[in-house]
């Protein structure tokens, strides 16, 4: 079975998706033209707090002691869930608990401070010669004078320098920060951060922007799309669910038309064809009515003038004329069922409906079709079941019904008329089954029983059954009470049809 999703969910995907490919177009344009990364993104926030807390460990250490500087590192380990600890280039460590560091850590601390020539061991950079001008060597004024040993100068206080890399299970970050000595001159140490995980460190990473920016997104994206979404879909709902009613024959649909887009030029146009489908279906039945009614008078002429004729015709003649009176009965037989079936559609808005005690209508009509006293009929209602309907309308539905049923399939067992309420007495349904055990239907031809003229065998003569109007006339009065009608096969044999009223309480 084909799985469905409906079109609101379509719609979520694909903005869902157009804004995935839009985000993913920004980020690689991003990344190959100004080289900013995802990984941008989540680690210069982190490095800009790391920098701004190493500021602050850099002014806090000018006015504290050498002593106070370990209850520095917990305060600040305290605030921001990472331990913080202070080292020397050297690797020496000056604060926090006592470490020792991984052997990548303590690289990344002393490729930058270490085994040179300055005064924190920093090889002093030199500047590149000028290039020569000529064959002759620069004179002497011209040379640039040499830039100062480095370890004349005390380190950058506006500068830091960071590192980052994961080792022994735990994320350590290092910020270069002057520490103040008692020689005068700081010296050049580290601030070194270390914390479980990336993610889970408040100083590393904080979800309160990500969620903030997350939802942000959710808000713009609910905001423009959701009032379309709902639009639409509300729209479409109506338009087939007013389809559908029109496919079962109810032709007052009026869809609104306020909408400018397509979808309101496809609401008027569904209302013209409503409108131009209710005239042809009243005009036909108009039509059928009034052939019906002239052929009354005609017919029941005939029918006097026979019933003459076979008293006077002679012995050899009287098979003839019992012949055509055969075919007059026949003949005013459809005649009646057209002016039924014309009677009810054309009188859908007519009718008053009213309280029906529906076992006492199957009962009534089942002795309409004589079948009083017979087992070939089985009324199973437990009264009362009470129905809003019209109790001429009813009964002629369960007599065109029991009538079929007992024509079709009265020999294989009896006719079950049985009643229910579905739901509750104020909300609920009156269902009304006339089962029997015959053949059934062809599956395929199902939703065609009730169409006019329309029977399974394609002969129309005597023996098989009449014109085909018997399940028109039944849909046409039960929808002139207000309900619905629907046939089914029964398993393993057998054919069922279900008449949905409006219940009342009692």
């Amino acid at each position: 079975m084909k799985t469905r999703i409906s079109l609101s969910t379509r719609i979520l995907m694909l903005a869902t998706i157009n804004a995935v490919l839009l985000l993913a177009l920004l980020l690689a344009i991003a990344w190959f033209e100004f080289g900013v990364g995802p990984r941008t993104f989540l680690f210069a926030p982190a490095r800009d707090r790391t920098l701004a807390v190493a500021r602050e460990v850099a002014l806090d250490l000018e006015q504290i002691t050498a002593e106070a500087r370990t209850d520095l590192m917990g305060r600040y380990a305290h605030d921001y869930g990472a331990d913080f600890y202070l080292f020397k280039n050297d690797g020496t460590q000056l604060a926090g608990r006592p470490l020792e560091l991984p052997p990548a850590v303590r690289a990344a601390l002393t490729a930058g401070g270490h085994g040179g020539q300055g005064r924190e061991g920093r090889p002093p950079r030199r500047r590149p010669p000028p290039p020569p001008r000529g064959d002759m060597p620069p004179p002497e004024g011209d040379r640039p004078p040499p830039p100062p040993p480095e370890d004349d100068h005390p380190p950058d206080r506006n500068r830091i320098d960071l590192f980052e890399l994961p080792a022994n299970g735990l994320y350590w970050v290092g910020a270069r920060i002057p520490i103040p000595s008692n020689e005068g001159q700081p010296l050049r140490g580290t601030l070194i951060v270390s914390a479980p995980s990336f993610y889970g460190t408040p100083l590393f990473f904080q979800f309160k922007p990500w969620l903030v920016a997350i939802g942000a997104v959710i808000g713009i994206f609910v905001v423009c799309w959701l009032p379309f979404i709902r639009g639409l879909t509300r729209t479409v709902k109506r338009v087939t669910r007013a389809t559908e009613l029109i496919a079962e024959g109810q032709f007052n649909q009026q869809l609104p038309e306020n909408r400018g887009d397509e979808l309101g030029q496809l609401s008027a146009a569904i209302n013209r064809m409503a409108a131009r489908l209710a005239g042809f279906v009243t005009g036909q039945k108009r039509f059928l009515g009034d052939i019906a009614h002239e052929l009354c008078a005609p017919i029941a002429r005939m029918q006097f003038g026979l019933g003459i004729l076979e008293q006077q015709a002679e012995e050899g003649q009287r098979g003839a004329v019992e012949d055509v009176q055969d075919e007059m009965r026949q003949m005013s037989n459809l005649v009646n069922e057209l002016l039924s079936f014309s009677k009810a559609g054309m009188e859908l808005k007519g009718r008053k409906l009213e309280p029906v005690d529906v076992e006492a209508t199957a009962r009534d009509a089942v002795a309409r079709e004589g079948l009083n006293g017979v087992d070939a009929v089985r009324i199973d209602i437990r009264a009362p079941l009470i129905a809003l309907a019209d109790r001429e309308f009813l009964l002629r539905s369960l007599s065109n019904l029991i009538r079929n049923a007992v024509r079709y399939a009265g020999s294989a067992g009896p006719v079950v008329i049985a009643g229910v309420i579905a739901g509750s007495l104020e909300n609920g349904e009156v269902v009304v089954t006339i089962s029997d055990s015959g053949p059934g239907v062809p599956q395929e031809e199902i939703d065609k029983v009730f169409a006019p003229f329309y029977r399974v065998e394609a002969s129309r003569n005597r023996d098989t059954g009449g014109a085909g109007l018997g399940l028109a006339i039944v849909k046409s009065c039960v929808e002139a009470c207000n309900g619905r009608v629907q046939c089914r096969n029964r398993q393993p044999s057998g054919f069922e049809v279900e008449i949905r009223l409006a219940a009342l309480s009692v």
